[in-house]
């Protein structure tokens, strides 16, 4: 047995009374009657009806089941977790708990920790988990010892599928379509046969000649003029730099999962389970894209950018388990493919010439993850047990040929009327990117449990552990760029791209390819490594009241190496080693034997991510924009007050009511700024203070309707959570920051205090309502998430200073349906599924511009776009 599983089934029937003495007649010499106490071993059992998994924790949590991902229908976990009480999910990928921003958040799988493929962040996107793979999900609120010092707003456990209680064999296929994408005109590049399953078929490979330049560290300058060229004709054109136009088909997915297991003559199991699945989706955007500042709107235009996204998944889990011991070997693959084309036209009205402008991008961006783990639960005794695991995960992203092209056409006036000829030209601004990235996180852990009877049921758990991690990252960046000769011919230059760029025009007369070396550094190497002890003690020292207190020892070596390929950049190296004692309580009060209520205090930090300490430049494919890294951050520390009331109804029913405070000193914010000619670009900074507050309600309930007819012969199910967030910056006097170039200036420039953080809604609403048969799911989904800022605008002293970016989630409702049905003596379920169904937008944008000629009612939308209705069926077989 889990020595968690131990623990929590003496505390389901913990929080036990004895009972008073039972009074028994008598008969006494004289014959009459006198009453003598007897004192019995009975016991009055409180929390019988808590439920699991919420009697087994210690700590304020919300949970995933099986069931909830079933009723969902949800593709992955990122959709999955939106469901939660308190989480939101920004981009569609990364987790914000309780309104903290992705990096207060992390994710771990299994218990273990998990790399990122996504170059500016080292938490990994959500989005990557197929919901096939999955048996649930933890989402832990409070902090406890056993779990890394790394802990914010929480903590996101995934569990795949494991040691199935039954055999199993399921084959599922499904179709999809969204209204604003599926049959309508999209944007693509030819590339290779195989882009369809994700995978590059050799087409993007890096040519020969390029690649001896980049393994010997040479300048292109320092080549002849004949070897210059001869590099430029290398690279692949027309199938990796034409834009086509065409009409997109439907979404597609299929998927195998099984399970089995074999009982032997010795009483152990033996079992395997696995899943293998593929899915596709085409998506369009059609966005409005506007920068505006204080005065006026920099930049007015329209984007069209269309991304087919192939993902190829594979688990594999293998369990031999005993009455005493249990050792579990599971092995992940996920490979993950955005091929994206994009168009943007508009007008620059602050740019050097300004006019009109068309911009083609094109990228592949390939993500895998991989790991295995093996991990063992043994119980030595009805006193001792212990718990293990170890792991190797690593996360790849690869980007060939990220190709952007930027024309020119005449500047206009003050009133958008063209001046000059409108002859489209090309301007130097052809850049061609290769870039890899490489993470790898070796972890291991073990945990040693004591149980202790105290008196009656009522027991002591000391648990102690030792958890260790290495998280090394490599990020290699290539840019180049072709510039352009004054001279060349103006049909060259008005030209198809292909064309253009043939190897008839690749020449120093006419386009010269050439390195690209932003501030001298795009490229570095990261690494993270921990050494954490814990010790901690879970007991019911006073009846009906239990206590959880512990500590967790914590130290950890950051370090960041910037270079090029030309130079090791060690002005930017920077290195961070710190220790933390972290320490954590918890009392939950088991009042009643369906009510507890809990409340806990804890310490905790928040390291700055590879990326952000990373001072060079990077631009990010999926938002456009460039950031800089800022080498002197240091790292976050919170403090973590907590509360909650649950009441427990029934099976899957239940009242929660929690409120939340913390602290955070040091706390890191994104801000932006702009450059002469208005590009946007991003940096990070170290706030003085801040604070976040808020409270969490969730109820959930089944019922039954009246009457004797179909409605009332199913079961009916409602479930609403709510939770309202307030953060808020905190900035003294005196208070400096330390900008990315090393300059300190007061806080108070930045018109920090009073502002909430970056990336926190105040609302955050999610509710269920449907029905549940013997053969039939039904199941509407709503969930409102309230505006939030998106990116901090520039500092108030700056003249003409960037505004800040707000997202306006909105509302979304969803549908999803289930029928089991047997053919010809199979299994089968019909699933349906319609999202979006109110058809809201995405909103960004900024406020307060005083343009009143493009933006009257001050309003600029900095990308918004129609993300439509999706409409999806599916079959699956079970054998």
């Amino acid at each position: 047995m889990n020595p968690y599983h131990k623990l929590g089934s003496w505390l389901l029937a913990s929080s036990m009374l004895i009972a008073p003495p039972a009074f028994a007649q008598d008969a006494g010499s004289s014959g009459g009657l006198s009453i003598q106490p007897t004192y019995t071993d009975e016991i009055v059992v409180l929390g019988r009806n808590i439920p699991e998994p919420q009697r087994a924790t210690s700590q304020v949590a919300t949970f995933l089941s099986a069931d909830d991902l079933a009723r969902t229908g949800d593709d992955n976990a990122a959709l999955a977790l939106t469901r939660l009480s308190g989480l939101s999910i920004v981009g569609g990928k990364f987790a914000y708990v309780r309104g903290l921003g992705d990096r207060y958040s992390s994710a771990r799988l299994n218990g273990s920790p998990l790399p990122s493929p996504e170059p500016l962040k080292r938490t990994v996107p959500l989005d990557l988990f197929p919901s096939n793979i999955l048996a649930g999900a933890t989402v832990q609120k409070t902090f406890s010892p056993n779990y890394p010092g790394e802990f914010g707003g929480g903590i996101i456990d995934l569990e795949t599928l494991r040691k199935p209680s039954e055999n199993f064999l399921n084959a599922k296929i499904g179709i999809g379509a969204n209204l604003v994408t599926t049959a309508r005109d999209g944007l693509y590049v030819r590339g290779g046969g195989l882009d369809w399953l994700g995978y590059d078929n050799g087409t993007r490979s890096v040519p020969d000649a390029l690649a001896a330049v980049i393994a010997t560290d040479t300048q292109l300058a320092d080549l002849s003029d004949a070897e210059q060229e001869a590099v430029g004709e290398s690279l692949e054109n027309s199938p990796l730099s034409v834009i086509q136009n065409g009409t997109l088909g439907p979404n597609f997915e299929g998927s195998l999962d099984g399970g089995k297991f074999w009982e032997m003559d010795s009483g152990a199991t033996f079992s395997i389970a696995g899943v293998i699945g593929y899915k596709q989706d085409w998506t369009t955007k059609n966005s409005i894209r506007q920068l505006a500042s204080e005065e006026r709107v920099g930049i007015n235009s329209t984007q069209m950018e269309t991304a087919l996204d192939a993902t190829v998944n594979g688990l594999l889990t293998a369990a031999l388990e005993t009455d005493q011991h249990t050792l579990t070997l599971t092995g992940l693959y996920i490979h993950s493919t955005r091929k994206e084309a994009q168009i943007q036209e508009g007008f620059n009205f602050n740019a050097e010439g300004a006019g009109g402008f068309v911009t083609e991008a094109n990228s592949w961006l390939e993500r895998a993850l991989m790991m295995g783990q093996a991990a063992g639960e043994h119980n030595l005794s009805d006193q001792f047990a212990v718990n293990w695991r170890g792991a190797f995960a690593r996360s790849t992203r690869d980007a060939p040929y990220e190709r952007s092209l930027e024309n020119r056409s005449a500047p206009i006036d003050e009133n958008d009327n063209v001046v000059g000829p409108a002859s489209i030209v090309f301007n130097t601004r052809h850049n061609i990117n290769f870039s890899e990235l490489t993470d790898d996180t070796w972890s291991g852990g073990a945990d040693i449990f004591w149980f202790a009877p105290i008196s009656g049921a009522r027991e002591l758990t000391l648990s102690a552990g030792y958890e260790y991690s290495d998280n090394d990252r490599e990020f290699i960046s290539n840019p180049f760029n072709f510039t352009l000769n004054t001279s060349i011919p103006l049909d060259v230059a008005q030209a198809r791209i292909d064309f253009a760029y043939s190897p008839d025009n690749i020449d120093p007369n006419r386009f010269k390819l050439i390195d690209t070396n932003t501030q001298g550094v795009n490229s570095y190497n990261g690494e993270l490594t921990t050494h954490a002890g814990y010790a901690q003690i879970d007991a019911e020292l006073i009846p009906t009241v239990r206590t959880t207190a512990g500590v967790r020892y914590e130290t950890a070596d950051q370090l960041v190496d910037v270079f090029d390929r030309f130079a090791d950049s060690t002005a930017f190296d920077t290195t961070i080693s710190n220790d933390y004692w972290l320490p954590s309580a918890m009392v939950t009060w088991n009042f009643l034997d369906n009510m507890q209520l809990r409340a806990g205090y804890s310490h905790t930090i928040a390291r700055p991510q590879f990326r952000e300490l990373a001072a060079s430049q990077f631009t990010d494919p999926e938002t456009d924009r460039t950031y800089f890294g800022n080498s002197f951050l240091t790292d976050s520390k919170f403090r973590n007050y907590d509360a909650r009331y649950e009441y427990y109804l029934g099976r899957n029913q239940f009242l929660t009511l929690g409120g939340f405070y913390k602290t955070i000193d040091s706390p890191i914010e994104e801000v932006q700024f702009t450059t002469t000619d208005f590009s946007f670009q991003s940096s990070f900074i170290n706030s003085p203070k801040a604070r976040l507050y808020g409270g969490e309600f969730e109820y959930r309930t089944r019922f039954s309707m009246p009457g004797d007819n179909w409605l009332s012969e199913q079961e009916w199910l409602f479930s609403v959570n709510y939770t309202y967030t307030e953060s808020e910056i905190v900035v003294g006097a005196s208070d400096m920051i330390t900008e990315r170039d090393g300059d300190t200036v007061l806080a108070s420039t930045y018109g920090l205090d009073g502002s909430s953080m970056v990336g926190t809604p105040k609302h955050i609403v999610n509710t269920q309502f449907g029905w549940e048969g013997e053969s039939v799911q039904f199941t509407l989904l709503g969930g409102w998430v309230s505006e939030r800022l998106l990116a901090r605008g520039e500092a108030l002293t700056k003249a003409n200073r960037l505004l800040d970016v707000y997202e306006k989630p909105g509302f979304q409702l969803d549908a999803v349906f289930r029928q089991n049905v047997n053919i010809h003596g199979t299994d089968f379920t019909i699933g349906l599924s319609a999202r979006n169904l109110l058809a809201t937008k995405h909103i960004e944008e900024q406020r307060g511009t005083n343009d009143a000629v493009r933006a009257p009612d001050g309003v600029v939308d900095f990308r918004t776009y129609e993300r439509g209705r999706s409409l999806s069926a599916s079959l699956t077989a079970h054998f």
